[in-house]
């Protein structure tokens, strides 16, 4: 089996409602999908995501990377030479950035799973976990607002919610307490503060939302490792790595630091699939439990098959609140678990129309 051809397509996702982080307001999700034609008549599906202008590379110069400079460097290739495609792939643009080969290596899993008629996971290793857990995810709105919102997240069965800090240290703390003390012990907390603290905020504000009560984790407050290394020591509550997980050099330097405690995998930044079992396998190494950022679609669907078969993906991460979808079928959390299609491959299937009418959304 030879790879054929490559197409790639930019397209902008509205969320339901949209995300307030301390990075800014964010409505919209731009993904870029790629289709992989091989001349057995299978074609694989993939997907990575922009978080530009926050951080990462553009939307244009992934789908830049791939038409250009990937694309022409595996075609003609066995699809199932997925090691070596690897790095045929990360040298082909300069070795500095991996998201535009996340969605090609993820077509590949795809195209070799419906290739040998069998699910992603079982490729990766087999079931040893039930799916990616999840937990409900609180959009940091006003207080009033926010109480609102939980509420009705926690009558929905969520015990454990998500939600944004590291604005501004008073205001974070006003609006913790109010929340908190309306809510009570129903629910426990994770405060993601996406690095917006200082070393001295971060140990002021968590101590004291430690003091409120109900935290159950801190997801990067600071940027940098030694820093969290300093909170892994003074706070009792764990320290969840995001930031600064991104590649198999970066869970050694964490464990090696002591800077965290759990590390949140959002495999759009490796480079896919064998990046993302290196890296648990250092962290299952040095004693790190992981999460998985599930987001949507075809993104999901690789995710969870990588959780069901990785032993250390324990602590639970959001599904994305989108307002729509580019399957031809929406693929949904049951519960509060994501599992994997049983279907070949990934799993799932791009509705093609709908892709090209975001992308030309784009356009």
């Amino acid at each position: 089996m030879k790879i054929t051809d490559m197409t790639s397509y930019i397209a902008s996702i509205p969320r339901q409602r949209s995300l307030n982080t301390y990075y800014g307001d964010i409505p919209d999700t731009k993904t870029i999908t790629v289709l992989v034609e091989t001349d057995d008549g299978i074609t694989g599906i993939g997907q990575t995501l922009s978080h530009a202008p926050h951080y990462g590379d553009t939307a244009e110069s992934i789908k830049n990377n791939i038409d250009n400079h990937i694309k022409p460097s595996i075609i003609g290739h066995n699809p199932f030479d997925i090691e070596s495609l690897f790095d045929t792939m990360y040298k082909s643009i300069g070795k500095s950035t991996r998201y535009p080969v996340t969605a090609i290596e993820f077509a590949l899993w795809d195209i070799k799973g419906k290739a040998l008629n069998v699910p992603v996971y079982n490729l990766l290793g087999g079931k040893c976990n039930e799916g990616a857990p999840l937990h409900g995810l609180a959009d940091r709105l006003s207080i009033d607002e926010s109480i609102e919102h939980i509420e009705k997240l926690s009558s929905e069965g969520w015990t454990w919610l998500k939600s944004k800090i590291g604005f501004d240290v008073n205001t974070d703390l006003t609006w913790y307490k109010a929340v908190y003390e309306a809510v009570g012990d129903k629910v426990r907390f994770q405060l993601d503060g996406n690095t917006g603290y200082t070393l001295g905020e971060a140990v002021y504000a968590l101590t004291q939302m430690e003091r409120i009560g109900g935290i159950a984790l801190f997801e990067q407050p600071v940027l940098h490792l030694d820093e969290m290394a300093i909170l892994t020591e003074r706070l009792e509550a764990p320290i969840q790595a995001d930031e600064a997980v991104t590649s198999p050099r970066s869970v050694y330097e964490i464990a090696k630091s002591h800077a965290a405690h759990v590390l949140h995998f959002k495999i759009e930044k490796f480079g896919g699939l064998l990046q993302a079992k290196r890296m648990a396998a250092i962290g299952e190494a040095s004693g790190l439990e992981l999460s998985v950022a599930p987001y949507f679609d075809i993104m999901a669907a690789a995710a969870a098959h990588f959780a069901v078969s990785t032993p250390n993906v324990k602590w639970p991460a959001g599904f994305s609140d989108m307002g729509d979808t580019l399957l031809s079928h929406p693929y949904l959390p049951d519960g509060q678990v994501l599992t994997p299609p049983d279907k070949a491959g990934l799993g799932v299937d791009i509705d093609e129309d709908k892709l090209k009418f975001y992308a030309s959304k784009w356009d």
